[in-house]
């Protein structure tokens, strides 16, 4: 499994590639198809949890939604409202 920065990278470019907010199973099928997670056999839970991990980060570029919908925080500033 890649290191959570390089996961990060490729969450970040492929939500910026959607322009739209993206729901974790579609993240995490995405990584496993983009060969990012070739090994991972549960995409999509491995993709909830890190994404849950990633949003709570307050410096974090990506943030929850709700209903496991993640999106590229706007603005720039380190805690928006989603």
């Amino acid at each position: 499994m890649p290191r959570p920065d390089r996961f990060r990278k490729a969450v970040v470019e492929m939500l910026k590639e959607a322009g739209r907010p993206l729901h974790y199973t579609e993240i995490g099928r995405r990584l496993k198809e983009g060969g990012l997670w070739e090994r991972v056999k549960e995409p999509e839970k491995i993709a909830k949890v890190r994404l849950a991990a990633l949003a709570r980060w307050h410096h974090s570029p990506v943030v929850a939604l709700g209903k496991g919908l993640y999106a590229l925080r706007e603005g720039g500033g380190t805690s928006p409202e989603p």
